[in-house]
């Protein structure tokens, strides 16, 4: 029922995101990017200079970039 909801409404959403709303979880990757949105290739750039080993991801994660 709320992915009914969730589905009739996209229409009318600009496709941005509350990031401390995640969804249902199974679209981890397109989350982040519309969450970060023109910010993500940048922040995988910072990410794989200073968390190469994706230490940090237990959040939505921005994998690193390369």
């Amino acid at each position: 029922m709320s992915r009914a909801a969730w589905g009739a409404l996209e229409p009318y959403s600009t496709g941005g995101v509350y990031l401390n709303f995640p969804g249902f979880g199974e679209e981890r990757e397109t989350l982040a990017r519309a969450g970060y949105g023109t910010n993500y290739e940048r922040l995988a750039e910072l990410k794989a200079k200073f968390d190469p080993d994706n230490l940090f991801r237990m959040n939505v994660n921005i994998e690193p970039a390369g």
